[in-house]
């Protein structure tokens, strides 16, 4: 009897700042065979991988690059990667006073120098992925031979695609990549993010993409 197909579907910032973030030797993840491991009673016929491409920062200057490392990798590994967009922009913002600084005055929030009480931040926003990732959910729930939907995400945003999927008898399973105890997504059931199945499900430290280049693990990536 053959095994019931699933499909994957992860909310890239999601995973990276919920699980990965400060974490060197995880970031370069096999996503493919991470989803296997998960459903391991399950053949996995798509991975879709949805995220935004950074741009580089003053403090960060190659981030960018990394990024455009991984996600090549994963287009070799036979992950659907879908982009979003993701901008920085100027704002302004309340100023939250810091209790370690002598210079900040906690009972009012104001700039000790100027009185005011924002300052001005750069702002990184991610836009897209939530809807990217709903869409090809929903599309594959009517249109593909799907028997369970593996959602890797804490965002509540998407609960309404998961709640579609389970009403088409489609069997839900939430990966809330904090692992947090009462996760704002719900579906049939929830699998944790296991930092040694993480640690084990890792690309090979150099892969070779179609025009023959070969392409290697970031080096503070390991």
């Amino acid at each position: 009897m053959a095994n019931p197909q699933a499909h994957s579907y992860i909310d890239g910032f999601n995973l990276y700042y919920g699980a990965l973030k400060g974490n060197g030797p995880l970031k370069w993840l096999d996503l493919r065979a991470w989803c296997e491991r998960l459903l391991p009673d399950h053949d996995v016929a798509r991975v879709v991988y949805c995220t935004a491409r950074t741009e580089g920062r003053p403090d960060n200057p190659g981030i960018h690059q990394r990024q455009d490392q991984y996600l090549r990798a994963l287009a070799v590994s036979g992950v659907d990667v879908i982009e979003g967009n993701f901008s920085t922009r100027m704002t302004s913002m309340l100023r939250a006073p810091g209790k370690t600084c002598e210079g900040c005055d906690l009972s009012t929030g104001e700039c000790p120098r100027c009185g005011s009480r924002k300052v001005r931040v750069m702002k990184t926003e991610e836009k897209g992925s939530d809807v990217n990732l709903a869409v090809e959910l929903v599309r594959d729930v009517f249109t593909a031979q799907l028997d369970t939907a593996l959602v890797v995400s804490g965002d509540s945003d998407l609960q309404r695609a998961v709640d579609i999927a389970t009403q088409q008898g489609k069997r839900t399973i939430v990966v809330e990549p904090r692992n947090r105890p009462y996760a704002a997504l719900k579906g049939d059931e929830r699998r944790r993010v296991r930092q040694q199945a993480l640690a084990d499900c890792q690309l090979a430290e150099t892969i070779t993409l179609p025009s023959g280049t070969n392409l290697s693990r970031p080096r503070d990536w390991s």
